[in-house]
């Protein structure tokens, strides 16, 4: 579909909806001061609004929009916090995607489910795209040359970070009171979760690292460092080099030197369905590794993969049930 009928489509089906919404009202004789706004302080006369995306490009929104795409999952599980379904004019297939997603049971709602295509993109014609900063620049630059609009974000790796880009997708969505709300709760679980994690001595913190099939842990400056830290758990991990992923190469003779007290072990990994759990009985299993504190005490988890690789909301989530499964006396 060209640019030019796409316009024209969007712009019938346009005039047919108010169509439809303006008849019954003069039939009734209704007076256009009783027409409400869809969103509790959000009118006509607040657009169009300007924004500048994460890339440094202008957005101009005319109206507000009615019909949201959303192809990153972290704008994924904050979007789904903030709008109703009828707002998406799709989902991702990685938002339904139980294994990375933490919406997967909502987003499963809700169709169509589509892969970033273009021309199915074109097709639903949404009035709003949001996508990840380093989403593949040729896509983003078809679907604005077809007219729509399309705001590039980037991920945050802090709470701070999190709670702005939530302020900034209810803004560019006309979910202010709801990104607020959104942005409390997030404020409400953290401080919940900080009181349980003072009780914990400073000398009794334990030490873990995240071991995955390809020999690697997440060093510092990652979101799984930050998780470790909220949950009241230091980072074996974080004093060492990392690559350009902030990841940790790991030998066993590494391991066994840094003698962490717990593993955590990922959830899926890519290959047979029951890759992990193999993996896991491997490294309970390992001659090699047998010197290891948390192989040892048994103190060796299978960590959900959605939590861990979170980046929304739900990295305090992540944080809580890190906490539970290591000092699970504080949860009694």
């Amino acid at each position: 579909m060209n640019r030019t009928l796409a316009r024209t489509i969007r712009t019938l089906s346009i005039a047919l909806v108010l169509l439809s919404m303006v008849l019954p009202l003069i039939a009734a004789g209704a007076a256009e001061s009783e027409v409400q706004p869809s969103s509790p302080g959000i009118t006509d006369a607040d657009y169009p609004q300007t924004f500048t995306d994460d890339m440094g490009s202008e957005v101009v929104l005319e109206r507000k929009p009615e019909t949201v795409l959303s192809l990153s999952l972290f704008s994924d599980e904050v979007l789904m916090e903030l709008l109703p379904a009828e707002s998406f004019a799709a989902v991702s297939t990685m938002a339904v995607n139980p294994i990375y997603s933490n919406v997967a049971e909502e987003a499963g709602k809700i169709s169509p489910v589509i892969d970033f295509n273009v021309e199915q993109i074109i097709q639903l014609y949404p009035d709003l795209v949001i996508a990840a900063n380093w989403s593949d620049a040729g896509k983003i630059d078809q679907l604005r040359q077809a007219g729509i609009v399309v705001y590039l974000i980037d991920t945050p790796f802090d709470i701070a970070g999190i709670k702005q880009a939530v302020t900034l997708l209810g803004e560019l969505t006309g979910s202010v009171k709801a990104a607020e709300a959104l942005n409390t709760a997030i404020d409400q679980r953290l401080s919940s979760l900080q009181a349980i994690v003072q009780q914990i001595p400073e000398n009794e913190k334990k030490t873990a690292l995240d071991y995955n099939s390809w020999g690697t842990a997440n060093g510092a400056d990652t979101t799984w460092n930050l998780v470790l830290t909220l949950a009241g758990i230091e980072n074996a991990a974080a004093e060492m080099e990392v690559d350009d992923f902030g990841q940790v190469p790991l030998s066993k003779e590494v391991l066994l030197e840094l003698n962490p007290d717990v593993l955590f072990l990922p959830s899926y990994i890519w290959g047979e369905e029951d890759a992990s759990d193999a993996f896991y009985r491997q490294v309970m299993q390992d001659s090699a590794l047998s010197g290891v504190e948390a192989i040892m005490e048994n103190q060796v988890y299978i960590f959900p993969e959605r939590l861990k690789n979170s980046y929304s909301q739900y990295l305090i989530d992540a944080a809580a049930a890190a906490a539970e499964m290591v000092y699970p006396d504080l949860f009694d």
